[in-house]
């Protein structure tokens, strides 16, 4: 009988939670998006990056290669897992002898915490919708590499190295 009972509580709580979702009339970007990243960035393999926010520029000025998350890792679980191994291979490789960054910006609502004013503007000058998306800049401030969704750690590592051995001979 306690079976049924809970059984008939979660039930209700499911049909509660989807009528609320399925009634609301809030924007896309108002909504909570927990890992899903939709359509297509406007920047592309090849595009000088918007380097718009005194972070990305620093790092630019500096000649290191960028890897820019737009996500919010307590929100996503994609974003939570790729934030916590990327953070993991800075540390192990001392931000590839300090000539890589990591840059994490939050650019959907999550729960009742909104983006930043940074996060809002890197979402539309990249033309991005939903998270995780992943670009990885190289030393010139080119886009070389774009994930959306997911990379692997290995092959996170393996494109810093090969941005970072470009004009090594």
């Amino acid at each position: 009988m306690k079976f049924l009972k809970n059984l008939s509580f979660t039930v209700c709580s499911l049909l509660l939670t989807l009528f609320f979702i399925l009634s609301s009339h809030a924007s896309a970007t108002e909504l909570p998006i927990r890992g899903i990243a939709r359509g297509e960035s406007n920047i592309k393999v090849g595009d000088k990056s918007p380097l718009i926010t005194e972070e990305l520029k620093k790092a630019n000025s500096e000649a290191k290669v960028i890897a820019l998350m737009l996500g919010y890792p307590s929100h996503c679980p994609w974003c939570d897992r790729m934030d916590r191994y990327i953070r993991e291979i800075m540390k192990d490789t001392n931000n590839f002898d300090n000539r890589a960054v990591f840059i994490l910006t939050q650019t959907e609502h999550a729960k009742m915490i909104a983006p930043p004013d940074e996060g809002i503007e890197l979402k539309r000058v990249f033309g991005v919708e939903g998270q995780p998306w992943l670009f990885i800049i190289d030393k010139q401030g080119i886009v070389r590499f774009v994930y959306k969704i997911f990379v692997s750690s290995d092959v996170f590592k393996r494109n810093v190295e090969e941005l970072l051995g470009e004009g090594k001979e």
